[in-house]
This record gives C-alpha cells, structure tokens and sequence, in this order.
C-alpha cells in the first residue's frame, strides 16, 4: 500500500491528497514540465554572507517552504505520537551534515529506496500500535465500522500525527481507505499506515495562505509546529495544539503574546524543560563543533581516550550550559567566562583538579593557574579541534575565526600536506606550526587562524593541562589579526581571548547567524532583515541565550511568508 508522495524537500507539490493527487485548495503545486530533481543542490561549506536588509522596519519575511524532518526530530515525534519510547525507529533517513548542522532545508531528500523502507516500517508500526496501544490512538471507546466510529479514531489520530485537524477531503480519502476493510482493527491500520506514510507527518509545511501584496500568513497550526520543533525538536503537545485549535475555529492566527506565553511554559515547565534542554544543545553542538569530539581520531600511545570519558566531556559542556542558560538565565558571554565547572572523578584526575569524586558530575570552581574559565578551556572542545597525537593551532583558531566570528576562510589549495613535521632538534607544537605555516603560499590563509589558536597551547590534543612542552616552556600570546571590526587584538591565554570574544559585538551576530540557520533551515534574499530583527530583540534582554532563541519567535519569518524563487 504505497501512499506516500516521495520528493525532495522543498518541493511544495509533494502536499498532495493521500490518494496521490494534488490538493484542490494548495496553490504550490509543482508544474507537471518541471523536472524531478534527485540531488541536492551543492551544500555550502561556511555560513552564506548575509544579504542586506534594504527596508526600515525589518519586515521581509522568507519564502515558503516545506521541509522533512530530520532524523532527530522524526524519532522524537513517533515516540510522542504513540507515548511509548519503545517504538521501533528505523534507521530510513541519512541527513547530511551542513555548517555542523544536520536541519538544512536543501539538503534533507526522500528517494524512492527511502520511500520503501518508509512504507515497510510504517505498515509494521501500525500493526503493533492497533494490537498493543489502539487505547492511546484515540479517545473513541467504540470499535465498529460505522461512520461515526471510524471517523472519531481518524480525526484523532490525524490531528496528532499531522499537527492539525484533518481538512474534509482528506478525512473522506481516509474514510474509504479505514470504510473498505472488514473490521475495526484492520481498518485503524491500514489508516495509521497510511498517514506515517504521508508527507503530512514526515515534512514541516510553512506554506500558509495569501494575504494579499505577496505575503503568505502561516496558519495558527503551522505556527505551533515550528514553535514547538523550534524549542524541543519534536510535534507540539496537546496545549499548544489546543491553542492552535482555537484560533483557527475563530478565525485567527497565534497571536505574538499567545507564541510567547507557550514558548516560556514549554522553557519552565517540568515536563517539557528536558525536551529544550537537550535542543538548545543540539544547536550548541552543531555551532561550536563539539560532535568533533566524537569522530576525533586520537593516537591510544600517547593517551587512551575512552569512550566513556569522551562522554564525560560531553556531559561537563552540557551542563554548564544547561545551568548557564536555564538556572541562571545567562548569556553566552557567562559561558565564555564561567569560573566553575561540573567535573566527576575522571575528569578531575584527567584534568589534574580537585574537588570531585564518583561518577556523578560535582560543580567546582576553577583555581587560577589550574585551568583557564570558560567553556573554550573544556576537554569537549580542546580534544575535538586537535589532532591525533599533538594540538592543533590551526583547528582551534579556525573555529574561534568562522564559528564565533563568522569570517570564511578559503580552502587550502589542492596538493597541500597538510600535517606538521618534527622538527630536528625538541619543540614545541606551536614551533612546528609557525614553520609549517611560514612558507609564503600558506601565510595568507594561516595568519587568520594560527595566531589565535596558538593561545591554546597550554593544553594539548587531549584537553589536558601543560605549562611546557618537550622541556620547553609553552607560549599561549596570540593575536586575533584584522577581526571583522576592530584592530589587531592581542592577548595571552584562553581566558583573556574569552574575555574579548565575550564583549565582542561580532560574536553575537555571529550567534545569531548560526540559530537563525539552525531555526529555519535555509537562508534567503534579504535575510538580514530576519537577522537584525532577531539582534534587535535580543539586545534588549542582553542577549541572554533564552532571550535570543525567543527572538527568532519575534520576527517576520516565524508568522509570515512570501512565495520563493
């Protein structure tokens, strides 16, 4: 029973009827002459220069869009849709990686293999749901195969598995599909197959209806969807969906105080907070790089680096920044020159500190000269941008360049060995990587990393404290040569580079580049409106990390669209 309507996301004529045809009321179906595409377009390899904004009052919103969901999002949603986290997930979709991100709008594509395997997990999901959980599918009591039965367990189920209530001619599709089976039982499966088969469930549609002067208005339900994949990463719950419900009954849209008034219930309340805390990491992940701590290829003769200790290092990132942005309703700058940490007892053998012991994580403050503040002196960081045996200057400068700064670097050119060589007689790393980098063709592109990241150098590739290096003192001056406003800016060690990017203006434009990327998936003409809209709001609360990912609820894009390209 394949009734899924495979395409590449994007393509708004994948919003068809579950019967395969276009929907009567859809204005955005693709023309039957244009060509399929089955490859994403090229992926770009640093964050797209801004466009400029070029009307007064930050109104332009971006273009309609649909967008699958993504791997993490999907398993997130079909474990809230059936309330049982033992559902079976497959393993259907591979999202590629863009900017540290797997949410690119462009990038995320259903083939026809995926369709399959869609289809196969989607019919064996339905039949342990209706033989285990037909209770939690619906509020009817009744099982026959009567109108009014089968019509209360499709509206049910419709309306959570699609974020919305089912308009008439969807329903009545639905209907004959459940109204042809011979029992109530095959008739809810066939259903729930059909419906984890639909586009409906699998893509995030922001298409909305015309407004007049070219403006899309997105419906109250599209706008709970994207509030709530926005804040937690999965389907919204049954109060915003209810919110929604109502303002669509009477006419309306979600009003800007109504979207505030759920997005600060879903950040405080007990049941949903662990949902924002583990998103508002998986943003923090794919901005700051910290996945490289996973994949990071270490040399075991130098250092065996677990496993398990690898994931203590996670861990002490993501709680300072969970108590960073959620107890203390901090900024990224208090991240940047946090003065404690939360160590167990491997960390703090592996970090030469005191303080903690067993396996759980202890808060401690940082002594001066045991290791610098802040989350760019954490093992997640340090040991994700080094390489295998010695620290990485150039890793670590260039993240602090493109990721905090937001400045592009080119790519070395073709040919290039990139690995340093031993020097004749003991040096230290950064020794070895001003000699590597001192040839003239290789000057140009590593005075904008190398100098920066040379003020790493009191930690090696493992994350681990040094004050010398093969019995010669380490060196961690560095300068931050021609940042994107400013002069030069020289400093000594992490924590005096923390202090600057701290106060830097350009680091929090560059924080909400990246989240208004994360958000919405894509960038478009005139997107500088978004993004000075976005710094606009968050100014006012001092950038507090809670304040700028409400911000993004604040702007034009969130409510409203205008037809793409």
């Amino acid at each position: 029973m394949a009734l899924l309507l495979a395409g590449p996301l994007g393509c708004l004529g994948n919003l068809g009827n579950v019967d395969g045809t276009p929907s009567e009321d859809d204005p955005s179906d693709t023309p039957d002459d244009k060509p399929p595409i089955d490859e994403p377009p090229p992926q770009p390899h640093d964050i797209p220069k801004v466009s400029e904004c070029e009307v007064e009052d930050l109104s332009t919103p971006g273009p309609r869009t649909v967008r699958r969901l993504t791997v993490d999002q999907f398993e997130a949603t079909v474990r809230d849709l059936f309330r049982d986290p033992s559902v079976a997930l497959p393993s259907i979709f591979n999202d590629p990686q863009v900017l540290g991100f797997t949410a690119d709008a462009n990038a995320l594509v259903i083939r026809d293999l995926t369709a399959q395997q869609i289809m196969d997990w989607a019919e064996a999901t339905a039949d342990w749901a209706v033989t285990n959980k037909l209770d939690t599918l619906t509020s009817a009591t009744c099982r026959t195969t009567d109108a009014a039965c089968r019509g209360q367990f499709i509206r049910d189920f419709g309306r959570r598995a699609f974020r919305e209530p089912l308009p008439e001619d969807r329903f009545l599709a639905y209907d004959g599909l459940f109204g042809a089976e011979g029992t109530f039982e095959d008739g809810a499966k066939v259903v729930v197959s059909a419906m984890l088969q639909s586009p409906y469930f699998l893509y995030r549609h922001e298409i909305g209806r015309e407004a007049g002067g070219g403006i899309y208005e997105l419906s109250p339900h599209e706008i709970a969807s994207n509030l709530s994949y926005l804040l937690t990463g999965t389907m919204p719950d049954e109060a915003l969906l209810q919110a929604a419900d109502e303002a669509a009954a009477a006419g309306t849209t979600l009003s800007s105080e109504l979207i505030t008034q759920h997005a600060l219930r879903i950040l405080e309340d007990p049941s949903t907070r662990p949902l924002a805390e583990a998103e508002m990491m998986r943003f923090m992940r794919g901005w700051l790089q910290l996945n490289r701590l996973v994949t990071a290829v270490k040399d075991n003769t130098v250092f065996n680096l677990s496993d398990d200790l690898r994931k203590d290092m996670m861990s002490e990132t993501q709680a300072l920044i969970v108590d960073t942005a959620f107890n203390l309703n901090g900024t990224f700058a208090n991240l940047l020159q946090a003065d404690y940490t939360f160590i167990n007892s491997s960390l703090a053998t592996h970090y030469g500190l005191g303080g903690a012991g067993g396996t759980e994580l202890t808060r401690v403050t940082l002594a001066p000269g045991q290791r610098d503040r802040g989350l760019l002196a954490h093992g997640s960081f340090l040991t994700g941008h080094g390489g295998a045996k010695l620290s990485s200057p150039t890793q670590r400068g260039k993240m602090v360049r493109t990721r905090l700064l937001c400045q592009p670097l080119e790519p070395p050119p073709p040919g290039v060995d990139p690995n340093i060589k031993p020097l004749e007689t003991p040096a230290t790393t950064r020794q070895m990587v001003e000699q590597h980098a001192g040839v003239e063709f290789c000057h140009a592109c590593h005075v904008k990393t190398d100098p920066i990241g040379v003020g790493f150098e009191h930690y090696d590739t493992f994350g681990r404290w040094r004050n010398d290096e093969n019995g010669i003192p380490v060196d961690v001056t560095g300068t931050i040569v021609e940042p994107p406003s400013g002069d030069d800016f020289n400093f000594s060690g992490v924590t005096e580079l923390a202090d600057y990017l701290a106060a830097s203006d350009d680091v929090k434009a560059c924080m909400v580049r990246y989240w208004s990327y994360y958000a919405f998936g894509d960038t478009w003409e005139q997107d500088g409106c978004t993004y000075e809209k976005v710094q606009q709001e968050a100014s006012a609360d001092e950038y507090r990390l809670k304040s700028v990912w409400l911000a993004l609820t604040r702007t034009p894009h969130f409510t409203r669209r205008v037809q793409g390209p």
